[in-house]
């Protein structure tokens, strides 16, 4: 019978409407899920068919998520590093600052009695304390710039297992595509894939009319090219520093790590932009002091009368500082050889505190304040991370939030749905009850 049919095909539709809210509600925490339906159409000549599945995604909204992980990747990767630096580089005891205030300290008591053997013993004992702190400091550095390189190869090899993974999932979207529609639950993973991916290099995506997407790196640079998939390589340069390569296709060169974004460029942008110009400008004032006291200390005369010995050696290519091996007669306080209790020397000695010098990078400064300077610079540095931070991470909230008001599940309305399919299930039963029975009384009618 007719009405039999009718109430057949209801039951069926809401079977199928029951079947997606159930698979929407069995993935509710399942990141990067988008929520699925049924499209009822009305069967000509009564009933009703299941037209086709529909996936609620809206591929601008997925894009913005894309783009937005990128500077929070970026941002959020220094964030450590900055921490890390600015512990290591403070003006508590124990930092370059102290070990310059107490060098000079120890000078101006010198001054009050500059015969003292005790006082001039601990010239020495500050002078060799300012070495171990400018040398303590430059040894982290070096071992945060391995960090950096450590931490940048495992980023460049992550990039490489995401983009396989694309490229694998694009082939089986492909072929689905091909045979009638690809499976939801595949689009999802190279979605997430796509995101996470987004995190660790800022990227650029196309659509392709087979199904597949392309990604290619912001500067153009292509990742994932249809069935071609770049490799990433992180190589140390000869200067101590490291390099990002990229290769397809059998050609390599090298890419400058800084402007791919996400947390592979954070990498290399703190390297480039705050690591490597704090470590060049420690060398320098190392060496800037190493000269002047040397210079300085080389124009007075001791306590036998000789010329002053240099005070420090300074190694230009490692930066290390070093106090040379003498006696505190041997310093240079005096500027008169026949007066060993003179003093101005040391004076000008202690007026080297004033004197200007040149840092690459940061330009003009005192002595004294260069180091001072340097920690300031990093702090700006690290608050401006911190605001862009902050600021990235707003927007990722948001595009996150966009997403889910599409394709997220909510549980409350599957809840709605589970009953609404239950009730138009149970009453097309009823109808094909009806049917029965009506077809049952017209048997017996005759």
């Amino acid at each position: 019978m007719n009405i039999t049919r009718i109430g057949l095909s209801g039951t069926l539709a809401a079977q199928a409407g029951l079947n997606m809210s159930a698979r929407n509600t069995a993935n509710l925490l399942t990141p990067g899920y988008t929520r699925q339906g049924v499209m009822l159409i009305s069967r000509v000549g009564g009933g009703v068919d299941v037209g086709s599945l529909i996936r609620f995604g809206d591929h601008y909204k997925t894009e913005q998520k894309w783009a937005s992980n990128g500077p929070a990747g970026q941002y959020g990767v220094g964030e450590s590093y900055f921490r890390q630096l600015e512990e290591v580089m403070g003006l508590e005891d124990g930092s370059v600052k102290a070990g310059l205030d107490r060098f000079f300290g120890a000078l101006d008591e010198a001054s009050a009695d500059v015969t003292n053997p005790a006082l001039r013993q601990q010239v020495l004992m500050a002078a060799s304390g300012l070495a171990t702190s400018f040398n303590n400091l430059q040894q982290m550095m070096r071992g945060q710039l391995d960090t950096l390189r450590q931490q940048s190869a495992a980023t460049a090899d992550q990039i490489n297992g995401l983009s396989a993974s694309i490229a694998d999932l694009n082939r089986r979207i492909a072929d689905a595509e091909a045979m009638g529609g690809a499976p939801s639950e595949l689009i999802d993973q190279r979605d997430q894939a796509i995101d996470q991916l987004a995190a660790l290099a800022e990227i650029r995506t196309v659509r392709q009319p087979d199904g597949t997407i392309d990604v290619n790196l912001v500067g153009g640079a292509p990742l994932v090219a249809g069935s071609q998939v770049a490799k990433l390589g992180v190589e140390t340069l000869a200067d101590g520093t490291f390099g990002l390569t990229y290769e397809l296709g059998g050609t390599q060169h090298a890419l400058d790590g800084s402007k791919v974004g996400g947390s592979l460029g954070g990498l290399f942008t703190f390297a480039q932009d705050t690591l490597l110009p704090q470590m060049e400008a420690m060398r320098s004032l190392a060496g800037e002091i190493a000269d002047r006291f040397n210079t300085q200390m080389q124009a007075g005369y001791g306590m036998d009368g000789q010329p002053g010995q240099p005070l420090f050696t300074f190694d230009p290519v490692t930066g290390r500082l070093t106090v040379n091996d003498m006696t505190p007669d041997q310093l240079g306080f005096s500027s008169d050889p026949s007066a060993p209790g003179n003093n101005d020397n040391l004076l000008k000695l202690i007026g080297l505190r004033s004197e200007k010098i040149n840092l690459p990078g940061f330009g003009e400064t005192s002595l004294g304040d260069a180091y001072t300077m340097l920690v300031g610079k990093l702090g700006a540095q690290a608050q401006q991370n911190q605001s862009m931070l902050a600021m990235a991470g707003e927007v990722r909230k948001q595009s996150e939030e966009a997403w889910l008001a599409v394709s997220g599940v909510s549980m409350e309305e599957e809840a709605v749905n589970i009953a609404e399919y239950m009730q138009v299930y149970s009453a097309n039963m009823k109808v094909i009850s009806v049917a029965n029975e009506l077809f049952d009384a017209t048997i017996k009618s005759f």
